[in-house]
């Protein structure tokens, strides 16, 4: 009896132990933050957007003010959770027949991830969409849905747009987070307007994303962590990390694919990257950024990612009527 006590005690402990190890997880890396530290307001640039980190930072930030400063709109939704999910719209020009759907990465927001094209994008005169993604900027959410809650958000937004500006082609162009999330709402049931996905560094799932990282970040073995990370996650946050996952849903998709990123990228390795591009058996095209980090492409390979994405979008626009 002494000794059965002794392992039931024991176990519990353990038990108790990583209950904790997950909830401290969950809290740093999935509730959550409206305070970002960033390069913006005196923070650090990520180790693990090097090597082209600081300068991305330095690239961007002169962007962020103008970007804010423009006349948006705003457009709501309710999420499938029930959700206020909110995004800022620009109206292109009167003829226009492009509208794009903008979606940001993890932890961050439509100035920092897409600034920098703004006046690429306006040029062409398309009507733009930036999503605040669910748990960011004006969106309600006390979680973050790493692309596999996020689908389904991306889902709504396809046929807001399609209602706000009717009769236009719709496209997706996503960063980081955002682009696994609009990967892997391919094969959803998207509005019929939408004509392709634009993925500039979009990983395959949570759960890959975390065990290359979780050893470099925090020195801790992906087996077990990641699994009571996830088990965790599961209770809380309602989503395992296998979910949502850009190759199976490309594998599915019906969307022609415009994928995005630099060689150097250290969340999304290169082989990741080709996996995803891989998967899809519609028509796609294909930009690896040499000597760029994650989220670095469009600054290393400015003209070369601008042709793409005008090539791509001229190529599966509908024809103007």
């Amino acid at each position: 009896m002494k000794a059965f006590l002794i392992v039931w005690a024991a176990v519990t402990v353990l038990l108790l132990i990583c209950l904790v190890v997950g909830y401290t997880f969950v809290c740093l890396l999935i509730k959550r933050q409206d305070i970002i530290r960033s390069p913006e307001n005196g923070g650090k640039s990520s180790s693990l957007l090097e090597p082209t980190g600081e300068a991305l930072w330095a690239y961007n930030i002169p962007k962020f003010k103008p970007f804010r400063a423009l006349p948006f709109e705003t457009a709501e939704i309710r999420s499938f959770d029930g959700l206020k999910l909110r995004a800022d719209f620009l109206r292109g020009e009167p003829d226009t027949h492009v509208t794009v759907i903008f979606c940001h990465g993890y932890k961050s927001e439509p100035a920092f991830d897409f600034a920098a094209m703004y006046e690429f994008y306006h040029s062409l005169g398309y009507n733009l969409m930036y999503l605040h993604m669910r748990a960011h900027g004006k969106s309600e959410g006390k979680f973050i849905g790493f692309g596999a809650l996020d689908r389904f958000d991306v889902q709504r937004w396809t046929k807001k747009a399609a209602e706000l500006f009717p009769g236009t082609s719709i496209f997706l162009h996503g960063m980081s987070m955002g682009a696994a999330s609009i990967l892997q709402s391919a094969d959803l049931e998207l509005d019929p307007a939408v004509r392709g996905i634009i993925a500039d560094c979009g990983f395959s799932s949570t759960n890959e994303v975390f065990r290359n990282l979780v050893g470099g970040m925090y020195h801790l073995p992906a087996t077990p962590f990641v699994d009571i990370f996830e088990a965790v996650n599961r209770m809380i946050a309602g989503y395992g990390f296998t979910d949502g996952d850009s190759v199976r849903s490309m594998a599915q998709s019906k969307l022609p694919l415009a994928y995005i990123c630099g060689d150097c990228d250290r969340y999304v390795p290169i082989d990741m990257a080709m996996r995803i591009y891989n998967a899809c058996v519609q028509d796609k095209m294909l930009l690896i950024a040499k000597g760029a980090g994650h989220a670095a492409s469009f600054m290393v390979e400015n003209e070369k990612y601008k042709s793409l994405v005008t090539e791509f979008i001229n190529t599966h626009r509908k024809e103007d009527e």
